[in-house]
């Protein structure tokens, strides 16, 4: 097996236990070039000598965590514990992966969100902003988790879903197709999300309606009207 890159004795300033790597040979899917300084590593677990997989710039994956296939950590971004970044998984900005949380597929997190517990993000889902994604909640296919929300608890959150703002999607509940959770909603049942006139409604088993984290009373019986529930 050629080996991709090697550890320098290049120590990160503030924890002498990660080593900064360099490149060993061309990976020109990445623009990495033999001799270009990467991220930093406790140890070659942290990073496979297999495919095209990297970290760059000051970004540090340490622990037992591990990158491999063709995933990448970049930027300021930080990968610990058990976590795993693999397939074209992504991982930059100031972004923290930790625990046993999966990164893989096209899954993306980045700004200055978490991804921790036993979360995954996978399909071409996206977390970015200062959101999370914790516990064992999922975010899949083409999801969204932006700005200051959480997705949390055995949540999951796909299709072309999004949630913004500030708002809280957990407990069982699922967020799917074009439907798009914010302001500060807390969404925490199973029970059928509506997405009706550009208009995301929310049933809990009261009926109780939120629309963009407002329960304003003559559009909650506008919306029950439209799907009937009056």
């Amino acid at each position: 097996m050629t080996r991709k890159y090697e550890i320098t004795d290049i120590q990160r300033l503030n924890n002498p236990t990660l080593f900064r790597i360099r490149a060993l040979i061309d990976i020109p899917s990445l623009g990495v070039n033999a001799g270009d300084l990467g991220g930093y590593v406790e140890n070659e677990n942290n990073l496979s000598q297999e495919g095209e997989c990297w970290i760059g710039g000051e970004a540090c994956v340490y622990g037992n965590a591990q990158v491999y296939g063709k995933g990448q950590v970049c930027e300021n971004a930080q990968v610990f514990e058990r976590a795993q970044v693999y397939g074209n998984g992504l991982v930059c900005g100031n972004a923290k992966v930790y625990g046993n949380a999966d990164i893989y597929d096209y899954g993306k997190v980045y700004g200055n969100a978490r991804v921790y517990g036993i979360a995954q993000v996978y399909g071409n889902a996206s977390v970015r902003g200062n959101a999370g994604v914790t516990d064992i909640a999922e975010a899949f296919e083409n999801a969204q988790v932006l700005d200051n929300s959480r997705v949390f608890g055995n949540a999951q959150v796909l299709g072309n879903a999004q949630v913004f703002g500030n708002a809280h999607v957990y407990g069982v509940a699922v967020v799917n197709e074009n439907m798009q959770i914010q302001g500060e909603c807390d969404i925490n049942l199973p029970n059928q999300i509506y997405y009706v006139d550009g208009i995301t409604a929310y049933f809990d088993i009261h009926r109780n309606l939120l629309v963009n984290g407002t329960t304003p009373e003559t559009e909650y019986h506008k919306t029950l009207a439209r799907l009937k529930l009056l």
